[in-house]
């Protein structure tokens, strides 16, 4: 009996969801919100959020995930491990909107043609990613706030993870949906920005220039290299995500200054590389927040040696993106202003 009140429970959810997305799918074919359409982010989104899913958690887990949001009870580690699935799908969501927003903009300005309301249109469309992103992150969030509240599914104080609780899982190590999660993240990142490009006889920049540009690599990647040598391998897990942020932010402040000079001296080259400085940079710690420190941060939950992901942890994958968001808006106003030569 319980198991089908269960899954009866899970039907009825399934049916909601499928009708939400019946409606929404029926206003956008309308065509009165056409404008915030873009298949690309949207395919992003949904397509980052799994992968980067498949690369901090087991199939065991995520499915276990998926029972415990419907009401199916289960033992505290389990449930312990689920909440913090919920928590990183929202993030993931949330960042790989952000990520979609930066590739999404990287395209527009290697393919710049027509006017400047034709590239504003186009960079301004790069932001689509990033609504998609919030709203996906706020369904995932809602989960993790059920199973947090709700009495019967809460789990008691800091139960460790154990084999036998969730013996399927094997969080202490690499599993091969992991590795696959890592590999497919990477494709999907470079279907993003390579496809729209291949053909194109003539680019005004070659994405290369703002994905490995080697100032700002060295500054995220060296900078985040430093801070957890200083800080030690007790605490390497705990600073990755924020070392990223810290770092990247750096790095966009470090383009802005020579963004600055390059408009004191009317310079337009100077003006160039320091807009590339800082999205190469936001792009480079964004990066690695999702592929080394969130995923490292996840398994230290699930193995039970932190309780949650730090508070500097959230602040940085939450706060980081916006200000990344922030400094695209600026980019996009600079290369839309033109500069006049003295």
């Amino acid at each position: 009996m319980p198991t089908e009140k269960n899954n009866k429970r899970l039907y009825l959810i399934l049916g909601r969801i499928l009708i939400v997305a019946a409606l929404a799918a029926a206003v956008v074919l309308s065509g009165k919100f056409s404008g915030f359409v873009n298949v690309r982010g949207l395919f992003f989104v949904l397509a980052g959020s799994v992968t980067l899913a498949l690369a901090s958690f087991s199939i065991h887990e995520i499915g276990a995930a998926f029972r415990h949001a419907a009401g199916v009870p289960g033992e505290p580690a389990a449930i312990r491990i689920s909440m913090a699935f919920w928590e990183a799908a929202a993030r993931n969501a949330w960042m790989s909107g952000v990520m979609g927003t930066i590739l999404n903009f990287i395209v527009a300005l290697c393919t710049m043609s027509g006017g400047i309301a034709d590239v504003a249109t186009r960079m301004a469309a790069s932001f689509l990613a990033t609504v998609y992103g919030m709203v996906l992150a706020v369904i995932c969030a809602v989960p993790a706030w059920k199973l947090g509240e709700v009495p019967s599914l809460k789990p008691a104080g800091n139960v460790p993870y154990t084999e036998a609780e969730h013996k399927p899982a094997g969080a202490g190590s690499l599993r091969f949906e992991n590795v696959l999660g890592y590999l497919l993240f990477l494709l999907v990142v470079s279907w993003m920005v390579f496809k729209p490009v291949l053909g194109i006889a003539h680019l005004n920049f070659s994405p290369f220039d703002w994905i490995i540009h080697w100032p700002s690599l060295l500054v995220v990647l060296g900078g985040t290299i430093a801070l957890v040598l200083f800080v030690g391998s007790a605490g390497a897990g705990r600073m990755l995500t924020p070392a990223f942020a810290v770092t990247g932010l750096i790095g966009s402040l470090m383009g802005f200054i020579q963004v600055l000079l390059g408009l004191a001296s009317k310079v337009i080259g100077t003006v160039g590389a320091g807009i590339t400085f800082v999205i190469a940079s936001c792009f480079m710690a964004m990066l690695g927040m999702m592929l080394v420190g969130a995923p490292w941060e996840d398994r230290l939950v699930k193995t039970g040696r932190m309780d949650n992901p730090s508070a500097l942890s959230r602040a940085a994958v939450y706060i980081f993106p916006l200000l990344a968001l922030i400094f695209l808006v600026v980019a996009l106003i600079l290369v839309i202003t033109p500069i006049k030569k003295g």
